[in-house]
């Protein structure tokens, strides 16, 4: 298996979530999720390496999500947040969309600074919605470590965002 394959493996499961959320058919969640893989093994020359690769091949997903939904005059929400769109015009408000951006910006910001080993179960578990028992299999970590790494991540995140509510 090529080190792509693994990667593809590994992150498959995010992208496709993600897209289910967007779409209306799963069929169009499954070529979504495959035309974001081409085009990143398309682009994996351009990886740099200076984030890491779920955030890079998220990005490519959410322009790439993005372009989709202009082609089809859609109204999009933010990919990484709860993805969907408003199919009649009494959708939320500007401040109440622009509200929900900050939170997930920070959110996203706080999970990116907790450390990688509370970082990748989180986003696998409440992201991905992967059970407990497959991210200790994914990830080759025992269990109870993985309950532990969530665990202390929530922590981290609910201290965080007490600082960040305060400032």
């Amino acid at each position: 298996m090529s080190q792509f394959e693994v990667l593809m493996k590994r992150y498959q499961g995010m992208v496709f979530s993600q897209a289910r959320k967007a779409f209306l058919t799963e069929e169009e969640a499954e070529d979504f999720t495959q035309e974001v893989f081409i085009q990143t093994y398309e682009s994996l020359s351009k990886f740099r390496g200076e984030s890491q690769f779920s955030t890079w091949l998220f990005q490519i997903a959410r322009f790439r999500l993005t372009k989709v939904f202009k082609k089809k005059k859609l109204p999009i929400a933010d990919w990484q947040e709860d993805i969907s769109f408003v199919a009649d015009k009494s959708g939320p408000s500007v401040a109440e969309i622009l509200d929900k951006e900050e939170t997930s910006h920070t959110l996203r910001s706080l999970i990116s600074k907790l450390p990688k080993s509370y970082q990748m179960p989180i986003l696998l578990h409440y992201f991905e919605n992967k059970p407990l028992k497959e991210i200790a299999l994914d990830l080759n970590i025992k269990l109870n470590t993985i309950k532990s790494h969530i665990s202390r991540g929530k922590d981290l995140l609910r201290k965080w965002w007490s600082h960040e509510i305060e400032s």
